[in-house]
Formats: structure tokens, sequence, C-alpha cells
């Protein structure tokens, strides 16, 4: 399992260099800047990367083995194939979560306290990360059977896509105020709770919000858990194991 993870980490470790960097570069100078409130430069950084490093995580897993031809090798060596399926979702979680992090050190270091406190800037980078990682969950299953990391990459943005017409649509259907901070747990209807985006909203009351994130994080896990055991079962299957 360590040789598995360390392959994955010397084939993916750009990918995280390059998102730690952009994000925390990206962070760094608005804020340093202060062009804009920091609450928005920080909202427009979690967005950039909840946008952009799920996609970029998933094209270069299973299909990038798969373009490559290397995919029927790796699982001919004398390991289980779900230990190589964990060994890459270890890597799309690092992948995923890792350039937040970064940009979350930053931020704090440079900002901390200023407009936001610290505390609301963790929760904002964490709350981006679930979002990120429940759409990689998403992409990550759906793409693990395609030959090339471009059709990836576009299966990848028609899923982003989806989320984003969906939770719009699922959010103008409630009548509720524009602000999403003004959405209480009572307007929200529960298929809110099936999206990846459902924790990107805010709530006004605390004890609203901390209910409405803990129910979203026990769907999202049984989401995530069934798009994962699906993903491997396919794996396995189509090649043979």
């Amino acid at each position: 399992m360590r040789s598995l993870i360390w392959k994955e980490w010397n084939e993916q470790r750009w990918k995280l260099a390059f998102g730690a960097l952009m994000l925390s570069a990206f962070a760094m100078i608005g804020l340093r800047t202060r062009v804009v409130s920091d609450e928005t430069l920080l909202t427009w950084a979690c967005f950039l990367g909840v946008m952009l490093l799920p996609i970029l995580t998933t094209m270069g897993l299973v299909p990038a083995e798969r373009q490559e031809g290397t995919i029927h090798s790796l699982l001919a060596l004398p390991v289980s194939s779900w230990r190589i399926f964990i060994a890459k979702t270890i890597s799309g979680l690092l992948l995923c979560a890792g350039p937040m992090a970064c940009a979350a050190i930053v931020s704090i270091l440079v900002a901390g306290g200023r407009e936001l406190s610290d505390r609301e800037m963790i929760d904002l980078y964490l709350r981006s990360i679930a979002a990120s990682i429940v759409l990689f969950a998403w992409m990550f299953a759906l793409t693990v059977r395609l030959p090339t990391e471009a059709r990836a990459g576009l299966l990848a943005v028609g899923v982003l896509i989806f989320w984003l017409l969906a939770t719009a649509g699922m959010y103008a259907a409630t009548g509720s105020p524009n602000r999403p901070s003004a959405i209480s747990l009572h307007d929200v209807p529960r298929i809110w709770l099936v999206s990846p985006f459902v924790f990107t909203f805010g709530f006004q009351s605390e004890a609203v919000a901390m209910l409405s994130v803990s129910l979203a994080l026990v769907i999202q896990l049984a989401i995530a858990a069934a798009l994962w055991f699906w993903a491997a079962r396919r794996l396995t299957h189509d090649d043979g194991n």
C-alpha cells in the first residue's frame, strides 16, 4: 500500500504544488491589495478551488492511466485492485483538500482577525473543501471507465454544470429571499441536502447551520460511499479483476 501511495504522490505532486501555489497566491495578493472586502476575496478563492480542483484531480487519476496504457500493468501487480483504488482515492482527496488548506493558512497569516476572524476563515475553507470532495466523488465515479483525460474532463465539467444549475433551480424554487445567508433550515427543501453545494450556503442561525451541515454530512457521506464502491466495482470488473 505504501508503494502505491508513493507512486501516486510522485505522479500527482506537481498538481498539488500548482493548486496550492495558485490559490495561495490569489488569496495573498488579493488580501494585500484590498481591492475588495476580505470576505468577497476569500469567497472568490474558494469558488475557484471548488470549480477547478475536482476536475483537474479526476482527469489525472484513472483516465490518465487508461490513456497512457498503464492501467492494465498496474492492475496486473500482485496486489488487490481495491488497494490500487484506495491509493488513488487518497491521492484525489489530498489534491482537492491540500491546496485549500494551504490557501487557508496563507489567508489567516495575511489577514486573520482583520475583517473576518480566524474561525470564520476556517469555516469558509472547510465548507469549500467539503463541496470540492463531494464533487470529486461524483466526477471520479462517473469517469472511471473513460479512456482519455479529455473525455474525463468534459464529463467532469458536465457534472459541475449540472449541479450548479440543479442547485440554482432548487434555490429558485423555494421562493426564499435572494441572500443565501437569510435561508433557514425550514425553508430549504430536503433535496438540497443531496447537492454538493449545500455546504457553500450560510444560515442565519448558528443552531440551524450546525443542524443543516450535520444532516448534509451524513447524506453526502452516504452518497460518496455508494459512488466509491460503485466506481471500484466498475474498475475491477472492466479490467478482468
